[in-house]
């Protein structure tokens, strides 16, 4: 969730973003610091959620996504790497 950001418009935009419905927060995964494509620092935190099916997804603004067990992911960021290890 973005600072300021109500939690319903964050679990809105994750149903526009993926099509996905979260129906629970279970937990604060982490955060990390990045600098983004357009040259902006940016700040991502990252939250365990339930959902209500695993699919199908429908990005809209990412370009792909991928279940992955934790140790066999596919090509992320150090951060995101380390953020899942826990």
């Amino acid at each position: 969730m973005l600072p300021g950001h109500e939690q319903g418009k964050s679990l809105g935009s994750t149903k526009e973003e993926t099509g996905l419905t979260v129906t629970g927060v279970t937990g604060h995964a982490g955060s990390f610091d990045y600098v983004s494509r357009s040259g902006l620092r940016t700040r991502q935190f990252t939250f365990a959620v339930t959902v209500g099916a695993t699919g199908p997804v429908t990005l809209t603004e990412h370009d792909e996504s991928a279940w992955a067990d934790r140790g066999e992911l596919p090509a992320v960021s150090d951060e995101t790497r380390a953020l899942l290890a826990g």
